[in-house]
């Protein structure tokens, strides 16, 4: 039996149409795998980068925690003291220099502001009597 054409009808927009939507449809996907690619691209690009970033950290730390041991070591004090065992000595009188306290306007003083003061600052140091309050 032959179909009849009057019951499919050829609609030329209703072709067009379709043909529309196909396209339309393919072209999204084309973009859409496009896409999928370039965003697997960046994130592999960006792993590459943090893991770089990563271990300039973690050899940064261990540099960091190098140079902490060694501070530590130094600052031990059985090593201060060897470092200075020959040439620690007890104060004498006149290595101690006392300063009276003054109150002024803007609080405590002291030292004189006047600069006649500094001359006679060289030679209170050079003298043979403590100066104690």
């Amino acid at each position: 039996m032959k179909p009849n054409p009057q019951s499919y009808p050829a609609d030329p927009r209703l072709r067009r149409n379709c043909i529309a939507i196909l396209l339309g449809v393919g072209l999204l996907t084309v973009c859409s795998a496009f896409v999928l690619v370039w965003m697997q691209q960046e994130i592999s690009r960006t792993a590459g980068e943090a893991a770089k970033l990563e271990a300039r950290l973690a050899e940064r730390v261990d540099k960091l925690r190098y140079l902490d041991e060694k501070i530590s070591r130094l600052h031990q004090p059985v090593v201060l003291q060897g470092k200075v065992l020959g040439s620690l000595r007890p104060a004498k009188d006149l290595q101690v220099v006392w300063v009276a306290e003054r109150n002024g306007v803007e609080g405590r003083v002291y030292a004189a502001t006047v600069s006649s003061a500094a001359p006679g600052l060289a030679l209170m140091f050079e003298s043979n009597t403590p100066n104690n309050p």
